[in-house]
Parts: C-alpha cells; sequence; structure tokens
C-alpha cells in the first residue's frame, strides 16, 4: 500500500507526522512519473491500483480518533479526505460491524513483485549496468575506492557505495569503516501475510489503523488474488532463516475474517510471505551521505519501503551529485536520534500491548482492557527499576531497542528470567 496518511495515528507528536507526512507525500505526488520512465527502461506497464479505504470498529478502542487525526493529516495538506458509511466499501463484509470508514483517493496499492521484476528488468538491460548475482559479504576500503567483498570471491571497487542491506548493514562494514560511516543502530521489524485467492471481487485495499505494534489488518488487490497482511514483530537480530509461525498465520486468518470480510475463511491460500522490515530507534529511514563520503545508505524505510522509492534514490542522487545538499534532510544517517526514556514509552504503550496480547481476536470484558493495561505498566515500570537479574536483563533488552516495538520482548524477558 502506498499509504501516505493511513500511517498516521493519533498519538503520534506533530513533529513526527509533519516529517513524515512531508517525505511520503513528496514520494507519492512523482510515483506515477516514475513508474511511466521504468515502463520506457523495461517494457513493462506497472499499474497502481488508486484509493486505500480506513474502516474503524470494535476492535480497536481508539480507531475513531486514528481515523480523524488520518482525515485531518489529509486535509492539512490539500488532500481528499471523504467519510462514509461502512455499506458502502466494496469488498467489506466484516463479522465485527464497522462503524466508520475513510475514503482516501490520493492513496494507492501496486504489485512489488511486478514492480521488482521490473526494475530488475530496467537494471539488466541498462548499458551502464554491470550485475553481479552474488552476496556482498564486507565492504572496505581499498586505497581511493570503496571495496565490496563477495561470496564468491570477487571485489567490486566503486568511488561511491550505496549500502540497502537492511538490519544487516552495519555487520557488512570493516570496523575502521563502520567508526568512520557511524550508521545509528538498525533492528529488524519482521512480517508475515498470505496471498489469497478470494471468493469475491476487491477493487481498492482496505485496512484498519495502525494497532498492536503493527499497520492493522489489510486486504489489498493484486491481478486477481487478495493479499492479506501483515503482523510485525520486533526482532533485536535478523532472523531471516525463519518461516511463519502458526500463531502468525492464525493471527493473520482472524482478523482477515473478523474485521475485513467472512467470505476469506473460504479463499484458497496461494502462498505464505515472510517480509523484512529494517527499522531505526526513532523510526525515520536512514537515507543519504554518511559519515564517510563515499559511502551512502538506502534502509530503515520500515512499512513504507516501496512508496519511499523514488524519493529515497533522489535523496542518494542528490547527495552524491551535490555534496552537503541532504546533510540537514530528516533521513540523514547523520542526523541525532533522541530516544524516550524507558519509563516513559511504558507509560505511553502499554495500550499498544494489551492491543497485541489480544490477538487473535481476544475481547476482554468490559473495564479489562484498562485494568489489564495499568497492571502491565505498574508492573514492568517496578521491574525496570530493580536489580534482579530479571530487571538487569530487561533494561539490556531496552537499551539494545529502545522503541515501543520492544515492550512486547521486554514482556517475554520478565516472564522467563526468573
Amino acid at each position: 500500500m502506498l499509504t501516505v496518511f493511513s500511517e498516521v495515528e493519533a498519538s503520534h507528536d506533530v513533529d513526527r507526522v509533519r516529517v513524515e507526512v512531508g517525505e511520503r507525500l513528496a514520494a507519492r505526488s512523482g510515483y506515477e512519473q516514475w513508474l511511466d520512465r521504468l515502463a520506457a527502461a523495461s517494457g513493462r506497464t506497472i499499474a497502481l491500483t488508486p484509493g486505500v479505504w480506513v474502516i474503524g470498529n470494535g476492535y480497536g478502542a481508539d480507531d475513531t480518533t486514528h481515523l480523524k487525526a488520518i482525515a485531518a493529516a489529509a486535509e492539512h495538506h490539500g488532500y481528499q479526505a471523504e467519510f462514509a458509511a461502512p455499506g458502502e466499501v466494496p469488498g467489506l463484509a466484516p463479522q465485527v460491524r464497522a462503524h466508520d470508514a475513510l475514503w482516501l483517493a490520493d492513496e494507492a496499492s501496486v504489485n512489488p513483485v511486478a514492480l521488482m521484476d521490473a526494475l530488475t528488468t530496467a537494471l539488466h538491460t541498462n548499458p551502464q549496468c554491470l550485475w553481479l548475482n552474488t552476496t556482498a559479504t564486507t565492504v572496505h576500503t581499498h586505497g581511493t575506492y570503496i571495496a565490496v567483498d563477495a561470496a564468491d570471491g570477487g571485489t567490486a571497487l566503486a568511488a561511491h557505495v550505496v549500502l540497502a542491506a537492511g538490519a544487516t548493514l552495519t555487520g557488512l562494514l570493516d570496523p575502521l569503516l563502520a567508526e568512520e560511516v557511524g550508521a545509528p543502530p538498525l533492528r529488524s521489524g519482521r512480517g508475515v501475510s498470505l496471498l489469497v485467492r478470494a471468493p469475491f471481487a476487491l477493487t481498492a485495499a482496505i485496512r484498519t489503523p495502525n494497532r498492536g505494534f503493527a499497520c492493522g489488518s489489510h486486504m489489498v488487490p493484486r491481478d486477481g488474488l487478495v493479499y492479506l497482511g501483515a503482523t510485525n514483530r520486533l526482532s533485536t537480530e535478523p532472523d531471516y532463516g525463519q518461516g511463519a509461525s502458526l500463531d502468525e498465520i492464525a493471527t493473520l486468518m482472524h482478523d482477515a475474517t473478523a474485521e475485513l470480510n467472512t467470505t476469506l475463511r473460504d479463499a484458497t491460500l496461494v502462498d505464505v510471505r515472510v517480509g523484512h522490515r529494517p527499522v531505526t530507534l526513532d523510526h525515520l529511514p536512514l537515507i543519504g551521505r554518511t559519515g564517510h563520503p563515499m559511502v551512502h545508505l538506502a534502509t530503515g524505510t520500515y512499512r513504507c519501503g516501496v512508496l519511499l522509492a523514488p524519493h529515497a534514490a533522489k535523496i542518494v542522487a542528490d547527495g552524491i551529485t551535490a555534496p552537503g545538499s541532504t546533510t540537514s534532510h530528516a533521513f540523514s544517517p547523520r542526523r541525532t536520534i533522541r530516544l524516550p526514556e524507558l519509563a516513559d514509552l511504558i507509560t505511553d504503550s502499554t495500550r499498544g500491548l494489551v492491543d497485541m496480547l489480544c490477538q487473535p481476536g481476544g475481547s476482554l470484558p468490559a473495564g479489562s482492557h484498562q485494568m489489564l493495561e495499568r497492571f502491565l505498566g505498574a508492573a514492568l515500570h517496578e521491574i525496570a527499576s530493580g536489580n534482579s537479574p530479571r530487571a538487569v536483563a530487561v533494561r539490556r533488552l531496552w537499551q539494545r531497542a529502545p522503541m515501543a516495538e520492544c515492550l512486547p520482548l521486554l514482556l517475554d524477558a520478565a516472564g522467563r528470567i526468573r
């Protein structure tokens, strides 16, 4: 989904919304022209499916507030945001009644598999591009060049290198080069999704607001199939070899049938996908020139990589052709990342923790949600301030990933260590 506004949450501060929406909008406004250039280079036409529906229901206690924040962000930038009756949403037939629906005509969806195929074709047919089908192992300086060593024994030399290796980025850098680059830490958000053949037609993407540290439940049309997404589970270390768990699949199936369309239970499963979203500690990407003038980054895009791709390329290109022009950019790898205190984050994010614990489909008795939220917050505060092995482990984990998505890991750590 090319979601400019529907990633906004009511709890996001004004500065974060201003920066993130502004950059996503810069990417979205030139997307069709980028696809036209890609079609000319590859001979493959990539079509966008216009519009995204955002629906609110009883599963999200703050859905109405989130939808208002999304609509306000769109209208602030002069874009269309229309509230409608949920019954007007094509393809929406949930078990849990939706009480709100918001149509964002300027958002869209695209098939990323077809997009990557077209990009690959464009690169292969470009006489100025040399494609090396191997795995990079180490990046280091070599005289006046940057050298990239590969698993096949080869080495590529370049005057400038752009690293887009996700959460494995820092592990690729030679220690001396890593110190000069000074890249902020990256963590991996792991997501599982399903591709199904559904018994209904879907004309545009439908999603819920963000909740439970993920992008809500959503279904997206994809060349006659329907994409169901997606879970989001933070890892302090990438786990690229791990497949989808039954728990993740069960969560997707339950939330999709309960919140989006009950007839999805009759859909045919075509594929199970596991994706990895590199994320920084302040949730902004790392794009542009690093502390080393020949090393550039294009990563940390979290859930917006497909949308930000052409915009990220321009930022990187500007940093190479006009050194210093992107130093003050909000995505600069050289920015100062300000981290929240653990106590503040526990206070602000325990609602999301309860939402995650209740998946799939858990609904608590009236008042219990708030009671559990207060209890978990108090328990984590007490554990984190102590001197026991459990407290030390929780603080150590927090230091590795000081972000809201780390709370489920803290809870798990607190329960495992005696």
